[in-house]
């Protein structure tokens, strides 16, 4: 109770909901703790009986260790759940589970190392307690006094199964208008821990929406193209045309668009891009596929779309079934160097198990890098404790950009493919000690967490988060040097973007990873090519897209295997759809843009979505503030079919083994 009235937005403060059904809210949560308290002590008494004083004293001892372990197991998935909802708005469930086992390191990584700890000394303090004092404090008690204490217990459970009972019966049923006032909605995802699990089960034991089955619908048409070899597809290009340019990628964490004067930023923030810009094609209107990296990075190096699961977050796996042709394939068939440098690690969700060793000479990531790497929060000592274990740590820009430099040195005189991955962008936004601080102050007075702050240190936060900018940009600038210097310049291809954007609670939230509104969407595209006259150029855009322009640049023939499409062809479809997906802890989502409009649909509500559907008109609403569902049902209906047209398309293709056998991911054409 006094944790439901001391975090904010949990059902007990939800003011949008009568007082009556607050407080029934509380009491269906009290009692479902208490069940779970007793499912606990049922084997936690058998165990205290098994170790009456007439056992061997190692074995009472360790049944009395067992006794403490499984109460103090029991409180810390309750206290990682709370602090999970006071962090970033969710209770653990069994999504959260399955994206913490594959890399516990890595999210441990990521979580503010003394709030994680505390939760872990605060539960074995409670532990201990119940565990050990309270069950001699109560053996002491008269027998009479137990039974009091019992029967008290009994009633208490009683009244609050009674009031659970009326509020579900007086407001269960009374669906509101807004979704985001529902008794219900608010019932499973923001009362409690035990709650939130229970309905989870619910969820999932229940039987699955079926989508709709459409494949040619307004037309809409799903192009299925057949598997070729490399041979195959090079048979069909004129080699004497390509030019052998080389390509360079640089990909930048948590990239805003209003971080750069091209897109209508208001300070300096990375000059290196903005100069950059004035001699390329600047894409006004493009969007990542997904709002966390593990999806977002691959998307264009193998222009496919990131949702291949259903419920759950993907991992890619070690010999994935599915077919993938990455850029640096064909480049590499064509004698190229390849390389990937990145600042991050990329076993991050199986990510590494996506790419193609053998296409690549080079392969540069935190888990392989000999020097320093380090833990956000200025945490050293961490990122070298858990070294051997190739889990976190990331590697300071300065090194990567370093490493790159030197690979370009050794392959002078061949065309090579190099893509990169910068992370100082990353919240907390690390900046190095020895590098100035040109917006905000080298030292805060708080902590910024991952998707949490004080909401009214935000312009503080926004200022550290470009002295992080900045810093990359003066790394990306000596990488543009070392071009000019070694007479590289005029023969490569440039494509800079964001993974995803960043977000500061123009929704609600913070930072990246949960829901699909455009400050983490709409991300910077900058595409240079020699000789090519600077523009901007507004259509609808994907990351999907960078794989068939890079083609379409160096005179390739278009990969069968692309879902995307060239953003060079002259003539562009302003009505394209566009599509995203997040599937995390914090959010599942999906999202399709079109001709103005937005619709976000949410398989599963967070604090950060409690609507199903949200429609916007980025026209006349780009900061999506103001839901147009009601108002829009035609529309509605028109975009949620093609969102789940999309998602049936790509969700059926990946269970289907035997036709990933034969073709490739499927491409929507309307």
């Amino acid at each position: 109770m006094g944790l439901s009235a001391l975090i904010p937005d949990t059902a007990l403060r939800d003011e949008q909901l009568a007082f009556g059904a607050r407080i029934s809210l509380a009491a269906y949560s009290l009692t479902l703790l208490m069940a779970g308290v007793g499912a606990i002590a049922g084997p936690l008494l058998l165990m205290a009986r098994l170790g009456t004083p007439g056992v061997h004293p190692v074995v009472r001892w360790t049944l009395g260790g067992l006794r403490a372990l499984v109460v103090w197991a029991a409180l810390l998935l309750y206290g990682a759940s709370w602090t999970a909802f006071w962090n970033v708005g969710v209770f653990l469930d069994r999504g959260a589970f399955l994206f913490w086992l594959p890399h516990p390191v890595q999210v441990f990584h990521w979580v503010y190392p003394p709030l994680a700890i505390g939760v872990i000394v605060a539960t074995l303090a409670a532990a201990v307690v119940l565990a050990w004092w309270v069950p001699r404090w109560v053996a002491a008690m008269r027998s009479v006094v137990q039974r009091q204490i019992v029967a008290a217990a009994a009633s208490l459970v009683g009244v609050c199964a009674g009031v659970a009972l009326i509020g579900s019966l007086a407001y269960g049923g009374q669906e509101p208008e807004q979704l985001e006032t529902s008794y219900a909605l608010t019932r499973d995802d923001r009362t409690g821990p035990l709650l939130h699990a229970f309905a989870d089960l619910r969820r999932r034991l229940s039987p699955p929406a079926t989508l709709p089955a459409i494949t040619v619908r307004a037309g809409i048409q799903s192009i299925r193209r057949p598997i070729i070899s490399m041979e195959q597809y090079l048979a069909d290009a004129d080699r004497s045309q390509v030019k052998p340019w080389n390509v360079l990628m640089i990909q930048i964490e948590s990239l805003r668009s209003d971080q750069l004067r091209a897109y209508g930023g208001t300070r300096d923030v990375m000059p290196t891009l903005d100069a950059l810009a004035r001699e390329s094609r600047v894409f006004t209107n493009a969007y990542i596929q997904a709002s966390h990296s593990n999806y977002a990075d691959l998307v264009p190096l193998s222009s496919h779309y990131p949702l291949r699961s259903e419920d759950e977050q993907y991992t890619y796996p070690a010999n994935p079934t599915y077919p993938r042709v990455l850029i640096y394939d064909v480049l590499k068939a064509l004698g190229y160097k390849t390389a990937i440098f990145s600042s991050q690690n990329e076993n991050w969700g199986g990510m590494i198990n996506f790419h193609r060793p053998s296409s690549l000479d080079r392969f540069f990531h935190a888990a392989t890098f000999d020097g320093p790497t380090y833990a956000p929060w200025e945490d050293i000592s961490f990122a070298e404790w858990v070294k051997e274990t190739k889990g976190a740590g990331s590697v300071d820009d300065r090194y990567t950009v370093g490493g790159a430099i030197e690979w370009i040195d050794s392959v002078a005189g061949t065309p090579f493919f190099l893509h990169m991955n910068l992370q100082s962008s990353h919240v907390p936004y690390v900046v190095p000690e020895d590098f100035p601080h040109r917006f905000g102050p080298k030292k805060l007075d708080f902590t910024i967490m991952w998707g949490k702050f004080p909401i009214d240190k935000i312009d503080i936060v926004k200022d550290r988060y470009a002295d992080s900018l900045f810093y990359e940009d003066t790394q990306i600038a000596r990488l543009f040097e070392y071009l000019r210097r070694r007479g590289l310049w005029e023969d490569t291809v440039i494509v800079i973007g964001g993974d995803n954007g960043e977000a500061f609670y123009e929704h609600g939230f913070a930072a990246h990873a949960t829901s699909l509104f455009n400050e983490v969407m709409k991300v910077p595209m900058i595409i240079r090519v020699p000789g090519l006259e600077a523009s901007r150029d507004d259509r609808p855009a994907m990351f999907l897209d960078i794989p068939p322009p890079v083609f379409d640049i160096l005179s390739l023939p278009a990969h069968p295997s692309f879902q995307g499409i060239s953003l060079f062809e002259p003539r562009s479809d302003p009505a394209r759809s566009i599509f995203m997906i997040v599937q995390t802890p914090v959010a599942h989502q999906s999202a399709i843009v079109r001709s103005g409009f937005k619709l976000l649909h949410a398989e599963r509500s967070g604090s950060s979505l409690l609507g199903r559907y949200l429609l916007f008109d980025l026209v006349h609403d780009p900061g999506e503030q103001v839901n147009v569902a009601a108002s829009q049902p035609d529309l509605l209906d028109e975009l949620s079919r093609r969102l789940q047209l999309w998602r049936g398309e790509q969700l059926s293709y990946y269970t289907d083994i035997a036709r990933q056998a034969r073709e490739y991911p499927p491409v929507l054409k309307d």
